[in-house]
Formats: C-alpha cells, sequence, structure tokens
C-alpha cells in the first residue's frame, strides 16, 4: 500500500501547502480520504489517477475537508466514467452534493454514484471488500467528525516450501489446497494437514485517518496497533490553548495517540498556516519524546506502508 499525502494545510492553503486530501493506493485502487479544494490538482502533480478512484471518505464538513468533492465528481462524469463511484460521509454530504449539481445543472452522470451518509455518534464498519474493510469512529471536533480505519484482512501464512518437499509432497494442486486451508491425503495414505507445511496467518496493515479532532480515547481505540495512522497536527505547543479552544491537536497530542495506540508510525498533516516548514519540522523533534516515529508530512510526499 502507498499512502500519497495530497494536502497537509488546515483552513486556507498556503503558497506550499493545499487543503486537506489523502489518497490510499492499494493494488491499483485510489481510496481518497477528504478533498479539500485544489485535490484535482494534487491528484494530477501526484500522478495519482483519478479514474481509479474507488471510494471518496469526508469526515466532516468544513469546507477545507469539502469544497473540492463536487468538481472532482463532475470531472469524473465529463471523463466518460462508467465504473460506480461510492461517497462515505456525516448527515449533510448527500443535500451539499445535491445542491451542488443541481444547481449547475448537472442532473445524471455517466455512472452509478452513491451517497452513504452516518448519523452523528456512528460507529461501525462502511465498506466490506474481499480482503479488506473500512470502518469509521466519532472523534471528537467542533461538529460531528468521523475517523476512518482501512484494514486489510488476515492473510494466509507462508507456505514452507522445504517442508514440503521432505514430507514427499508433489508440487501442484496440492500447494493450492494446503494453502487455502484444506487437509489433503497422499498416495502412500498419509494425511497432511496445513499447518504442517503453511505459517501461522499474517495479520493486515492498516491505515488509521484522524482528522480533525482534538485529543480523545476514540482515536486510541481507532488506531489501535495500526501500521501508520494519519493524525492533524494543527498547532504546536505554542499555541495549546488555540487547538482546545478549537477542538484541535497539537503534534504532542497526536504523538500521545500513536503511543497509547502502539501505532508503527505516526504522519502528522493539517499545519495551521501561522507555521512554515522549518517550524513544523521543529515542532515535529520536540514531540519525538512522547513518540519516536513521526514523519511530518508535505504535499505530494509518498509513503509506502
Amino acid at each position: 500500500m502507498k499512502i500519497v499525502l495530497l494536502g497537509t494545510s488546515s483552513a486556507v492553503p498556503t503558497l506550499t501547502r493545499g487543503l486537506s486530501s489523502t489518497a490510499l493506493i492499494r493494488d491499483g485502487d485510489v481510496f481518497l480520504f477528504d478533498c479539500g479544494e485544489g485535490t484535482q490538482l494534487q491528484l494530477m502533480r501526484a500522478g495519482v489517477r483519478r479514474s481509479k478512484i474507488h471510494s471518496i471518505f469526508i469526515g466532516h464538513l468544513h469546507g477545507d475537508h469539502l469544497y473540492g468533492i463536487a468538481g472532482l465528481i463532475s470531472t469524473l462524469h465529463l471523463d466518460g466514467r462508467v465504473e460506480p463511484i461510492n461517497v462515505f460521509g456525516p448527515e449533510g454530504i448527500r443535500a451539499y452534493l445535491s445542491a451542488s449539481f443541481r444547481n449547475s445543472d448537472l442532473q445524471q452522470f455517466t455512472f452509478k454514484l452513491t451517497v452513504q451518509e452516518f448519523p452523528r455518534g456512528y460507529r461501525g464498519r462502511v465498506v466490506e471488500g474481499e480482503d479488506f474493510y473500512v470502518e469509521a469512529l466519532p472523534l471528537d471536533h467542533s461538529i460531528f467528525c468521523l475517523g476512518w480505519r482501512f484494514q486489510e484482512k488476515p492473510k494466509p501464512g507462508t507456505f514452507d516450501l522445504q517442508a514440503a518437499e521432505s514430507l514427499g509432497i508433489p508440487r501442484g494442486p496440492l500447494y493450492g489446497r494446503l494453502q487455502r486451508g484444506e487437509s489433503i491425503t497422499l498416495e502412500d495414505g498419509r494425511k497432511i494437514s496445513p499447518e504442517m507445511v503453511v505459517g501461522p496467518e499474517r495479520p493486515g496493515k492498516s491505515v488509521v485517518y484522524c482528522l480533525d479532532t482534538q485529543f480523545t480515547e476514540r482515536s486510541v481505540e481507532l488506531a489501535d496497533r495500526c501500521t501508520a495512522l494519519i493524525h492533524e497536527t494543527t498547532f504546536g505547543q505554542d499555541a495549546v490553548e488555540m487547538a482546545r479552544e478549537r477542538k484541535h491537536s497539537t503534534m504532542e497530542d497526536a504523538a500521545r495517540v500513536a503511543k497509547e495506540a502502539a501505532c508503527e508510525t505516526l504522519i502528522a498533516t493539517h499545519f495551521s498556516s501561522r507555521y512554515d516548514g522549518r517550524q513544523i519540522k521543529k515542532i515535529a523533534d520536540d514531540a519525538r519524546s512522547v513518540f519516536e516515529n513521526i514523519t511530518a508530512g508535505r504535499d505530494l510526499l509518498e509513503i509506502e506502508i
């Protein structure tokens, strides 16, 4: 999987940072989290194909996370897209999109657009794929806001070729049956069970997206032992009171979530325009006393996980 940070600014864009949007790319599919103004340009700059967008997840209805979605969907229509697309978000997202399209005289698309809304306080699984799922959990912001967890389902254990050969199992379809969890019987009557040649089940990778929110135990719950936590870090320690008033997080708040959730890595984003790149680096360096593995995000940064 690959994470591409498309926009890392909060509230307003800067000359070097666009508004909130992050692409998660897995097996060719693009899962877009938030869609601030300018997301289309950032997709092109990053080389992320908009035609491959599978679903769009909008955490809350503040403009810096939302105002790019109508334009993006309109462009997909102009592209002649035929594959369906899914939009998930809080109650109100359907009315926003309907008004945008109605008032711009866009009544019908070349593809099926499915919009699913969730009421205040919703928590639960929102997408169920064959080998992954996405779940939502409410965060703690000034308006209702959902955090998202993209979770790969457990993967089969590694096939031990040396063990299979030592047991005299002929190469071919029997290997596949064992990898699928089936027991087999050899020509000499010996029964071979999968655990004799297949290692333990491997956990899937996970990406958690927590924008916008102040520190909350629900973020810790959502991020539990995840591979990568993408968390808002709007302010530094110089603006703690402002963070509390506006229900945003400091870098230290995000580091605390990552530590308590035992995450592998923290990707910091959603920086106030009051900070430049040098200041953001200093804020991240200071927070490493709480959680060491912090990546200070920047627009178009790609992170393999």
